[in-house]
C-alpha cells in the first residue's frame, strides 16, 4: 500500500466528511414512498387476510359437505325390511 503524504490524507478525510454530511442530509428529507397514507396499506393488507381467510372457509366447507376428497359423502345404511318368513 502506498504512503499518503498529509496533504492527501486531509484531502480524503475532507472527502469523507462531504459524503457523510451528504448521506444524512439526503437521508432526513422524506421520500415519496413515505407520502403515502400509512392507512392505505393497512386497508390492503386487511382486505388481503379477509379474502384469503374466506377462501379458506369456503373450500373447508365444501369439503366437509362434500364427503372429503371429491367423494359423494355418505351412504345411507341400508333399510332393513321385517322378514315374513320363520
Amino acid at each position: 500500500m502506498t504512503e499518503l503524504s498529509p496533504e492527501e490524507i486531509l484531502e480524503v478525510e475532507a472527502d469523507r466528511r462531504r459524503r457523510v454530511s451528504a448521506a444524512l442530509r439526503l437521508g432526513s428529507q422524506p421520500s415519496q414512498a413515505a407520502a403515502r397514507p400509512v392507512g392505505a396499506g393497512a386497508l390492503a393488507a386487511g382486505t388481503a387476510i379477509a379474502i384469503a381467510l374466506a377462501l379458506a372457509l369456503g373450500v373447508i366447507a365444501i369439503a366437509q359437505g362434500t364427503g372429503g376428497l371429491g367423494g359423494a359423502g355418505r351412504s345411507p345404511a341400508p333399510a332393513v325390511s321385517p322378514s315374513t318368513s320363520r
